[in-house]
């Protein structure tokens, strides 16, 4: 680009000097011109070039499941505890204690299992890619996430000592046909709970007592699959006492329920529980399908068990502000911060 400095010296030629040097100084200025769109150009096409190349940045692997003290080893880094959604580059070191082991998913879609001061090389040896770039995914979705603008359902902002609904809500998607109901509570009060099919029907109203967490019972009717749900609670019971304002959600799809179930089978494919080794890999299913809830209870319990890197902190802050739980999800981003700095 030809700088400010020229094109006004440029300028001044044009309007000041004999006709013979203005021509002179156009003339430069098209040459200087057609340099800098073949410079473009050239820069372009190194770009497209390298873009065809795989990334140097690409991770071998993704560390999915740590049990027992385990570090990584990043090259050029001192080592440091291994932690979930991780990511490992070739010729970085995975360190596990006595007794430790680290589970990893490779680029390729392979299961390694780490119980040894091992070297991660490139992966060769294929099985799954296809996990492999759904967790690689939706880290990187969470991590482009703006932490500052709020999720899009509405926050939760309890008034101390008043009851408001805070589970299902926002339109929000849930798996379970006997859902879980919760509430915050009024001092000394019992509820009622009332829920309906918003297609029609008749409410249905069931006497919960003081509890503020509340399953749908065996003896109700199964949620019809697809169906949007309207709640509310009592407070004082239905008869004499008041109702809080209403929430809904949707119950989960027929395809979208063989969609989940997909998932979890090419998890067990690749020789994991989904609800135990991997749980990583099912956090990942429930947020590619919108199941926020149903994210964030197996999020808590992976970590429960191994601590998270920062991509997961940003990813349960996503999902935390998704549910309406502002404050808990700026803790989660504030940690990721942390974790990156």
């Amino acid at each position: 680009m030809i700088k400010h400095a020229a094109l006004a010296a440029l300028g001044a030629l044009v309007f000041t000097a004999p006709t013979a040097a203005r021509e002179a100084a156009v003339a430069a200025l098209a040459a200087d011109a057609m340099d800098a769109t073949l410079a473009a150009q050239d820069a372009g096409a190194l770009a497209q070039n390298a873009a065809l190349e795989p990334r140097q940045e690409d991770p071998a692997a993704l560390v999915i499941r740590v049990q027992g003290e385990v570090d990584v080893v990043h090259v050029g880094v001192a080592p440091a505890p291994a932690s979930v959604g991780e990511r490992i580059f070739a010729g970085d070191e995975v360190v596990p204690a006595s007794g430790a082991r680290a589970i990893l998913i490779t680029r390729t879609g392979a299961q390694q299992i780490v119980t040894a001061r091992t070297t991660i090389a490139e992966p060769q040896r294929g099985g799954s890619p296809d996990l492999f770039a759904r967790a690689a995914a939706t880290l990187a979705q969470a991590a482009s996430m703006d932490a500052t603008a709020g999720g899009r359902q509405g926050m939760i902002r309890p008034i101390p000592g008043e009851t408001s609904l805070v589970a299902p809500r926002n339109g929000l998607l849930v798996a379970s046909t006997r859902p879980t109901f919760r509430w915050t509570a009024t001092t000394g009060a019992r509820y009622d709970l009332m829920l309906r099919n918003v297609a029609g029907g008749r409410p249905q109203i069931f006497e919960v007592g003081s509890d503020t967490i509340w399953t749908l019972p065996d003896t109700a009717s199964h949620l019809e699959a697809g169906a949007t749900y309207a709640w509310t609670v009592f407070v004082g019971g239905h008869r004499d006492g008041r109702p809080v304002p209403q929430q809904e959600f949707r119950m989960l799809g027929l395809e979208s329920a063989v969609d989940l179930e997909d998932f979890m089978d090419e998890i067990r494919v690749f020789g994991l529980d989904p609800m135990g080794d991997g749980l990583f890999l099912t956090v990942v299913a429930y947020r590619e399908l919108g199941l926020f809830y149903e994210a964030h209870d197996a999020l808590a319990r992976v970590e429960l068990a191994s601590p998270l890197d920062a991509d997961l902190y940003m990813l349960k802050g996503e999902i935390l502000a998704e549910i309406g739980h502002e404050e808990e999800a700026r803790a989660a981003f504030d940690k990721a911060d942390e974790l990156t700095r």
